[in-house]
């Protein structure tokens, strides 16, 4: 931490003691919000950010807005070796534990010290746990810092708003109180009850039995299996293939009720300790299969929550697979972390990343170095050999830098 902090230095206000503000007026919103707000200004030492090295970074001390814990880091020469040092990457970096939405900026101080609103860079991001982290890969280029140096170093303003929603209570003299609807729970009983059934899945030699036009109205690809030109419009019992009885039963539950079972139960539902992660990868699976986008957001967000070292490769693939953009960029930042690439890499979901998804596989070896060589490793494997063998002598590159 010491070496952070002679580069980077925390001001917490500005010349003449104006505390800086951000106008966030222009963000749209549908719902009345509180919003509290804070502003920092940040002083870089120019000479001594040059030639620190592609990759490395440094972290500012910590400070408070909203009676919350942040901190900035910055990578002088860039995140990503693809960049090759011409950009300077900034994050605003999460420090609490309470789930937090936010709009923050960073905005750079012309050499009089005044904003210069061309070279400002908003973001909105929800941060769920400390060590998080989001900014800009590219947040300025390096040769165009050059134009804001003053006295060997240049200054920016990092501002943050806190949005958390208002809550808006009843006139007191309201005295009919309407109770919230319980459609939800009526076709939830409606399911478990079986009553008025008229058509049969079976999956993994499980039978269940559901109504024909309840899965039309909910499911494009339901309504067109059931009542399209499609075979099993006039079936009144089907097989599902390569789908577990766990996972129908999930599908079935949010099809009738629009939200998931208890969490405990979809954890009781497989074994091992990443039992909830791997439960919602399977209905992820399921929700673009039967276009169901609400259920297939829910289980991204549940992903996005509970990425992992042991995880996330597999998670990656299938947001890949699955056209899953959000998912994917989050799994992406988790992965090329120092701290998680190293674990990650000795798991099954990583060789199955780079069969299923190469183009993924060498976008994060890029980061590391490793791209270069990945090809010249592999031809050395002879094709006819297990899949085993290519791996081993990718990791023999990526623990020793060479092979012999």
């Amino acid at each position: 931490m010491s070496y952070a902090c002679r580069y980077i230095q925390l001001i917490a206000k500005m010349p003449n003691g104006r505390t800086p503000r951000v106008d966030f007026t222009d963000q749209a919103s549908t719902s009345i919000t509180e919003i509290t707000s804070g502003s920092y200004r940040l002083k870089f030492g120019f000479s001594q950010i040059k030639d620190i090295g592609i990759g490395n970074f440094f972290l500012s001390p910590n400070f408070t807005i909203g009676g919350l814990e942040w901190y900035i880091k910055c990578y002088p020469e860039g995140y990503y070796a693809k960049d090759k040092g011409k950009y300077m990457s900034l994050y605003l970096s999460y420090a609490s534990e309470t789930e937090v939405s936010v709009i923050f900026e960073f905005c750079l101080l012309d050499r009089k010290g005044n904003p210069t609103t061309s070279l400002r860079s908003r973001n909105t991001h929800t941060f769920r746990r400390p060590g998080k982290y989001k900014g800009w890969s590219k947040f300025k280029k390096r040769d165009d810092l050059e134009m804001y140096v003053r006295d060997d170093h240049f200054e920016a303003i990092c501002s943050v708003a806190i949005v958390s929603p208002k809550s808006l209570a009843e006139p007191q003299n309201c005295l009919i109180v309407v109770p919230p609807s319980d459609l939800p729970e009526q076709l939830g009983q409606l399911l478990r009850s079986q009553e008025g059934t008229d058509i049969t899945f079976v999956v993994g030699g499980k039978i269940f039995y559901v109504h024909k036009l309840l899965l039309a109205l909910r499911s494009p690809v339901f309504k067109a299996e059931l009542f399209g030109p499609m075979k099993e419009n006039h079936a009144k019992r089907i097989t599902i293939e390569d789908m577990e009885p766990v996972v129908f039963k999930a599908l079935l539950h949010f099809i009738y009720t629009d939200s998931l079972p208890e969490e405990k139960e979809l954890k009781n539902s497989v074994d091992g300790p990443d039992a909830l992660t791997i439960m919602m990868q399977h209905l992820l699976v399921a929700a673009d299969r039967y276009a169901l986008e609400r259920l297939k957001l829910i289980c991204q967000k549940e992903l996005s929550k509970n990425v992992s070292a042991a995880t996330v490769a597999t998670t990656l693939a299938l947001a890949e697979q699955h056209n899953c953009p959000q998912l994917k960029d989050m799994c992406l930042e988790f992965a090329t972390a120092r701290e998680n690439y190293h674990q990650m890499v000795s798991t099954e979901g990583y060789k199955h990343l780079s069969l299923s998804c190469p183009s993924i596989f060498k976008e994060i070896e890029e980061k590391h170095g490793a791209t270069t060589l990945i090809d010249d490793f592999a031809e050395q494997a002879d094709e006819d050999n297990n899949r085993d063998q290519r791996f081993s002598l990718l990791k023999l590159f990526l623990c020793n830098g060479s092979t012999k």
